[in-house]
């Protein structure tokens, strides 16, 4: 194991409920399109819709995850002396945002 996969998950308590609360309800959601493709009567647009629901929730999960993991590790990573492994790491992230 490389020392970035050390590293904790340092959220804020109100940023993890926030985000636990948020994933509840996106798990819900999925379970809701679920249904909806289990139906013949379901528009395809509302499917759509749904689905670009969930999207819009989750980009608001990993927005608060990558906030909070340049508050707590990229901005201390040149004190730590593992920039350049954090700078490798934020662009292999990028490549999904």
């Amino acid at each position: 194991m490389d020392d970035m996969t050390q590293c904790q998950l340092a959220l804020d308590p109100e940023v993890r409920e926030s985000a636990r609360r948020r994933l509840a309800s996106v798990r819900g959601h999925v379970e809701g399109i679920v249904r909806m493709l289990e139906r013949d009567d379901v528009y395809c647009v509302d499917v759509l819709r749904q689905l670009k629901a969930v999207d819009g929730a989750l980009a608001k999960v990993g927005d608060s995850v990558l906030r909070s993991h340049l508050h707590h590790h990229v901005t201390s990573a040149q004190a730590r002396g593992d920039a350049d492994q954090m700078v490798d790491e934020l662009m292999e992230i990028m490549k999904y945002r």
